[in-house]
């Protein structure tokens, strides 16, 4: 299978790290992140970088 999608641009590629970095701090109690808070960037932090990926221009 061929891979033809392209990378994520740059400010779509921050975003996904922010959402990152505020699951991972909130998982591990060094922030009073509500939980749904942490559940919810994960999932749209890692589809946002799934859909970028596929997607050209995104």
């Amino acid at each position: 299978m061929r891979n033809s999608g392209k990378a994520p641009t740059f400010i779509v590629w921050v975003i996904s790290l922010v959402l990152y970095v505020i699951a991972l701090v909130a998982t591990f109690g060094h922030v009073g992140v509500p939980p749904q808070v942490a559940l919810w960037s994960w999932v749209i932090g890692f589809g946002l970088v799934l859909i970028a990926c596929r997607v050209r221009g995104l």
